[in-house]
């Protein structure tokens, strides 16, 4: 039996490997490719990548000249996403079911088209943390919903009380197109391009089309966000998260709730930067230098990845870095898969969303921007150190079943934790121990 078992991993390995290196190929002749073409903003250069093999500090860049700006409204460097469909544009998306609490803390997740284990990995190992707050989800029409999810969710959902966990979920309605400009069956895991229906309107509430070009959902998803930010008052502690490769160890806003209540924080999380740097990286620089231009975005080559799937911060500041991204969108038109995390890390090395810990250079609500290396904030993004397993790295108390910082001490969010094969078996069997328990109703749904 230890036998096959060895020769199943082995197997496993090799074609984990052949997978990446597949992709790997494609994204690099996808970057040479684009590199030479002519961009909305600003030209590519061959230039070689200088990398440095010293540990280093992101470091942060004036912004291009050459970067188109977007036009800013009364009091905020970025207009309000729903004014591209007119200076009168209204919201008329609401939730299928939950009701947001406005001084709650809340964690927001596109999360549609997965089975129910996923949902269920997600709010009970947050649930079990002790967290108290609101969960967003957006999740697929109810027609295409997986098996037992909305009755999980509807079980959770729980504005009638104070504490414990809350959800809302928002169906999204997508009209989605292939490349070649073909109508398509959804978003073909993110490939496709796709304009909302039904979100915004006009001053009278009558439905207006999608104002923007079809893009990636994984680019709309901050419209999305953005109208959900809108529901909670200016303290309140928001998250925006990835659902997929997420596993809650502490409460998230454990160490902000016991400090004394401010507004306008932004807080960042970075990958490891000895393992990847921007230029090192065929994805993230493809990104950049698509949506920017190699010219604008090659002094980032040698500064770290900063993670755009993990991101926290006060209601005010998270509504106003929302703008940002949108609007990021909106100059550049990149709807590459992943262009959102080219424009999260221009966003920060260009300085547009402030300095680091530099209060007199606010931006829009944004008072205070903060960025916490790998393995030193309160979201561990583990993606980039599945080069040895996290135990290898001191990462992982296999034991105490508990993915660790640097320091040593339990990683309230394990961000990418799937990438290791230890923690994700790991995961996996606390999976099928919340599926049993759901099925036999014995998990706590007044959580």
């Amino acid at each position: 039996m230890n036998k096959r078992k060895d020769e199943l991993r082995k197997q496993d390995d090799l074609e984990w490997k052949a997978l990446m290196d597949q992709y790997n190929e494609v994204m690099v002749d996808y970057v040479e490719e684009n590199e030479h073409a002519d961009h909305r903003v600003g030209l590519h250069h061959d230039e070689p990548d200088v990398i440095d093999s010293k540990p280093q500090k992101p470091q942060q860049q004036q912004p291009a000249s050459n970067v188109k700006q977007v036009p800013s409204d009364d009091n905020t460097t970025w207009s309000a996403p729903l004014k591209k469909a007119g200076d009168d544009a209204t919201i008329l998306l609401k939730p299928a079911f939950g009701t947001h609490r406005p001084s709650s803390n809340a964690i927001l997740v596109f999360a549609e088209g997965y089975d129910l284990s996923i949902y269920l990995s997600f709010v009970e190992s947050l649930a079990n943390t002790g967290y108290s707050g609101d969960v967003v989800f957006s999740i697929s029409n109810e027609s295409k919903l997986k098996p037992g999810v909305k009755e999980y969710l509807l079980s959770k959902s729980n504005s009638q009380n104070d504490e414990g966990v809350n959800i809302i979920a928002y169906e999204v309605e997508w009209t989605c197109f292939k490349k070649s400009g073909e109508s398509a069956r959804g978003s073909g895991e993110g490939i496709n391009n796709c304009k909302m229906t039904n979100v915004f309107g006009d001053a009278a509430g009558n439905p207006v089309d999608d104002p923007r070009e079809p893009r990636p959902v994984a680019t709309a998803r901050y419209e999305l966000y953005w109208i959900w930010s809108l529901q909670y008052s200016k303290e309140s502690w928001l998250m925006l998260l990835d659902v997929r490769d997420v596993w809650f160890q502490l409460n998230p806003f454990e160490q902000v709730n016991t400090r004394d209540k401010v507004t306008g924080e932004l807080h960042l999380f970075g990958e490891n930067a000895d393992a990847v740097r921007i230029g090192t990286s065929a994805y993230n620089k493809g990104w950049l230098v698509t949506a920017y231009g190699r010219k604008t975005v090659s002094p980032y080559f040698n500064e770290p990845v900063i993670c755009s799937g993990s991101t926290m911060g006060n209601q005010d500041a998270i509504e106003t870095y929302l703008r940002a991204m949108v609007a990021q969108f909106d100059a550049t038109l990149c709807k590459s898969k992943g262009c959102d995390q080219g424009f999260h890390n221009y966003l920060y090395y260009s300085g547009q969303l402030g300095k680091v810990d530099d209060e007199t250079t606010s931006v829009g609500a944004i008072s205070k921007l903060l960025v916490h290396e790998q393995g030193k904030g309160v979201i561990n993004n583990l993606g980039a150190l599945r080069t040895k397993p996290l135990k290898e790295w001191g990462m992982y108390d296999a034991e105490k079943e508990l993915v660790l910082n640097w320091d040593g001490s339990t990683s309230p969010v394990a961000h990418q934790y799937d990438r290791d094969k230890e923690v994700n078996i790991m995961v996996r069997g606390k999976k099928k121990q919340f599926e049993q328990q759901w099925r036999l109703g014995k998990l706590n749904t007044a959580q």
